[in-house]
């Protein structure tokens, strides 16, 4: 894996970037979860360490639980069958995941009224 990669990781995991993280850096994120730690426990850090970013630059309001799940979900099934051995690879091999409204618009991007 991509030390960039891990070290972007690590400190999302913390909680500790001090900023949100781009569409790309998320599933870059997502790749490092998946192959360090398996298909349910990756998963499960995906899910909970966006919720806890999100708290933690103060946006609660912007967490989609359910949009979430089904990122986590896809990117499983998708890490899980895949043979590359870094992000990189994963993401020239899965373009369409670069699309972010892919599964749908979060729920706070939706939702009538300002933003």
């Amino acid at each position: 894996m991509n030390d960039d990669d891990v070290a972007l990781t690590d400190a999302w995991c913390a909680c500790a970037l001090g900023r949100s993280i781009s569409h790309e850096e998320h599933l870059r994120v997502s790749f490092v979860l998946l192959r360090r730690h398996g298909r349910d426990e990756g998963r499960r850090m995906i899910v909970e360490r966006t919720r806890a970013n999100c708290d933690a630059l103060d946006a609660a309001d912007r967490y989609d639980d359910a949009l979430t799940a089904r990122w986590a979900d896809a990117l499983a099934d998708a890490v899980g069958r895949s043979a590359a051995p870094d992000a990189d690879a994963f993401l020239r091999d899965h373009p369409e995941l670069a699309r972010s409204d892919l599964f749908g618009l979060p729920a706070w991007k939706s939702a009538p009224g300002p933003r």
